[in-house]
């Protein structure tokens, strides 16, 4: 038996996109010829034209796993992993990545709570413990049909082809999988949301990724509308929230992917494994020669240090030490990232093209011509890689987070007088001018924007703490340590900005896009520049120190 799903056509624009939901980059050529990675795709808005099907099959409901269901306790949580038994998950993964099987077995995990694999045999350090390929491993991509037509995107796509497969007659292997009884995490923010919704909201308000927790929720509901009553609420939430905790590495465009085998690694501070993708063109051989476009061929699993026999196999689950992302997508804050000392990184979502511009339509066709897409985009900031001025660069993959950030806040406060730059002469540059600085007048406006975002979260944390009303219990203890650390960030982000719009007010020699017009049309002009800063600073160390003395004189 199956059931008939009304969804948006092929040929219609992608769902609207949250910020948590990640993009393809495209590349984008600079004025110097070089190319540039960006880090996301092109336009989804598209009307709503028509309608076709997607079958999901209804053979096995979901009625048997109902008595598994349970209230959520409020709990640590240093892990996100679940299985009924070692044995039934070691006979999938012999059938499902047997490459796995051979150098790891399967047993309770010691580096947190379910399962997790341990070394059969030792390998050192940079060994290459396996290569996983679509021919010897289950790895599910997601589908980017179904991508297309759900507004959870490619999370969604993967929990769709994971019901599918439960609920097929046939066999598969990730109908084994679901079968032996994994889930997620009873933490995790979409299962909080109907086993404790108050504590789900205290979450939701206590780290910078809030906002893309509660739109996929809202994105779930929408989502729910499309599946007709095939599943329950809390079926496709739960599986949403299944696939997010078990996709542990996206491919290079960063969609997620759920892969056999790899789904049991722990994540860890120091982890002895990491996993490396491999591209290449069909037929190359040793990463020589072959034919098309470059593809996704495998993922290959190497040794960071030696490991012994019986040692745990543990990853990293994310590159930089965010614990609001750990709670968001995979539904645990990591021991070590909980404590006074421990590390710590927030993150902030700007549009490039805010909908009330006068100048939206414009934008949003510049961004359309270089294959980009409007939706908002992410900036993950840490004190490990530092919080520092901005710099005028035009390599987009050698830009800090704050001056990625700073760039796209400069294309989506562009206007005013300076909106002859969206005139047809210079529209086809606007983006590569965003790497500098437009004018005086544009980079206040992005100094007030950055500073806004940053104030609108420590409001938000300064309420949900002037409420008193948390939640007795060790998740939302590890919520006021993930609040604490990202307002020290958010506090650190501001004062960068707060120091920029001083300089600016007061830096006469900064230049701004007239300068560098006037420049290239009448080069004689630099030299005379340089020749008049001189004499009215003397020499660079003054001028430095004059910024300097001047800085430490504006109370923060």
């Amino acid at each position: 038996m199956s059931l008939l799903i009304p969804t948006l056509a092929p040929s219609l624009a992608d769902s609207a996109v949250p910020a948590s939901a990640r993009q393809p980059p495209r590349r984008v050529v600079s004025e110097t010829g070089r190319e540039h990675a960006m880090p996301w795709q092109s336009s989804r808005r598209r009307p709503l034209v028509s309608q076709t099907w997607l079958v999901l099959p209804v053979a096995c409901s979901f009625a048997g796993r109902a008595g598994q269901r349970r209230v959520a306790r409020c709990r640590r949580h240093n892990v996100a992993l679940r299985a009924a038994t070692a044995e039934s998950m070691a006979s999938v993964l012999s059938q499902g990545c047997p490459l796995i099987a051979k150098v790891a077995e399967v047993r309770a995990s010691r580096a947190g709570d379910g399962l997790g694999l341990f070394a059969k045999e030792s390998f050192e350090e940079g060994d290459e413990i396996c290569e996983l390929t679509f021919d010897n491993t289950t790895i599910m991509k997601p589908n980017p049909d179904v991508s297309s037509k759900l507004e959870s995107g490619d999370i969604g796509a993967l929990a769709f082809q994971v019901l599918k497969a439960s609920r097929s007659p046939q066999p598969g292997p990730w109908k084994d999988w679901f079968e032996t009884g994994v889930s997620p995490p009873d933490a995790h923010p979409l299962k909080l949301l109907l086993n404790d919704p108050q504590l789900a909201k205290y979450i939701w308000s206590s780290t910078t990724c809030g906002g893309q927790m509660s739109g996929l929720a809202l994105q779930a509901r929408d989502d729910l509308e499309q599946l007709q009553g095939s599943a329950s609420f809390e079926d496709w939430t739960d599986t949403l929230a299944l696939v997010m905790s078990r996709s542990v590495i996206e491919d290079r465009e960063e969609r997620p992917l759920l892969v056999m085998g790899l789904d049991l690694l722990q994540a860890a501070e120091d982890p002895v494994l990491k996993l490396e993708l491999n591209y290449g063109k069909e037929g190359a051989v040793l990463g020589l020669g072959g034919r098309g476009p470059e593809k996704l061929l495998g993922i290959k699993v190497i040794a960071l240090e030696t490991i012994e026999v019986g040692t745990e196999l543990t990853i990293s689950y994310l590159p930089q030490p965010h614990a609001g992302g750990y709670l968001e997508r995979y539904g645990f804050v990591p021991t070590w990232l909980q404590g006074t000392l421990a590390e710590s990184a927030m993150q902030l979502s700007i549009a490039p093209v805010d909908d009330e511009d006068d100048f939206a339509g414009i934008k949003e066709s510049c961004l359309e011509d270089l294959g980009l897409s409007d939706a908002p985009l992410s900036f993950t900031f840490s004190l490990s890689d530092g919080i520092l001025a901005p710099r005028e660069i035009d390599e987009w993959e050698k830009k800090s987070e704050l001056e990625k950030m700073t760039h796209v806040l400069r294309f989506q406060t562009c206007g005013g007088t300076d909106s002859f730059l969206l005139d047809a002469v210079y529209v086809e540059r606007f983006w590569y001018n965003c790497n500098f600085r437009i004018s005086r007048n544009n980079e206040i406006l992005v100094c007030q924007a950055a500073m806004a975002e940053c104030d609108r979260w420590l409001e938000r944390f300064d309420a949900i703490e002037a409420a008193g009303s948390r939640p007795d219990c060790d998740l939302a203890k590890a919520a006021d340590d993930v609040r604490r650390a990202e307002r020290e960030l958010l506090v650190s982000v501001k004062l960068v900005f707060e120091q920029e719009l001083d300089l600016i007010q007061i830096d006469d020699t900064i230049r701004y896009w007239a300068d560098r017009a006037m420049d290239e049309a009448f080069p004689d002009r630099i030299s005379k520049n340089v020749e008049a800063s001189g004499h009215l600073f003397g020499d660079e160390s003054r001028f430095s120190t004059f910024l300097w003395w001047r800085l430490r004189a504006v109370p923060y």
